[in-house]
């Protein structure tokens, strides 16, 4: 249900109630099973997967196993298939690609601008909605792996800037987290985390 107050638009879900109760970090890697196969680790976080876990959870009106654990090699599996499919491969990356060259500022300020019409559209709709965050400038592609997904669930308008509360794994527990973005496109977050760059839509 979606929830219109002013200039806020959100749903019912709270990172404390409806987000996994364990950070993102995966010290010893999340392991990758196809058929209780192991096929290796996975050590640059599942925030995609964390992300797509809690909002399937939420539409479903399935609440978070109170014994949820990192340890748990069951959750973790549906958490690397989550991760997997929340990178649309190759489509996904590459578009991480494309934004974090330095020069593609204006590619950036469109995909924030766009990204900001998705969150609205699916708020609207009575749903959670995937972001990406931008947070590095590059022509490596090794920097691929410090991006960021969040779940947003309101979204406050202002004349001068729209502000976004979001479900993020690597911030668990924490109802808020906001992330803001400016009349001049600029992003910024209230946490101790990279900039924000720009925002990308899924």
């Amino acid at each position: 249900m979606t929830t219109w107050s002013g200039r806020t638009l959100s749903v019912d879900f709270q990172p404390s109630r409806d987000g996994l109760p364990f950070g993102n970090a995966w010290p010893k890697g999340a392991a990758i099973r196809v058929q209780k196969r192991a096929l290796g680790r996975v050590y640059g976080g599942l925030c995609g997967g964390m992300v797509a876990f809690s909002r399937e959870r939420w539409l479903a009106g399935e609440p978070i196993p109170d014994d949820a654990t990192p340890e748990d090699p069951g959750l973790v599996d549906q958490l690397v298939v989550a991760q997997i499919e929340s990178l649309g491969l190759p489509r996904g990356p590459l578009r991480y690609l494309a934004l974090q060259l330095p020069h593609r500022v204006t590619a950036r300020r469109r995909s924030t601008a766009r990204t900001l019409a998705a969150v609205r559209a699916d708020l609207t709709d009575g749903r959670p909605s995937f972001v990406g965050l931008l947070r590095a400038l590059s022509w490596n592609p090794a920097v691929l792996s410090r991006h960021h997904v969040v779940l947003v669930y309101a979204m406050r308008e202002d004349p001068e800037e729209t502000t976004l509360s979001a479900y993020d794994p690597n911030h668990p527990g924490n109802d808020r987290v906001r992330i803001t973005v400016g009349a001049d496109s600029a992003v910024r977050t209230n946490q101790r985390d990279p900039r924000p760059y720009a925002l990308l839509d899924f």
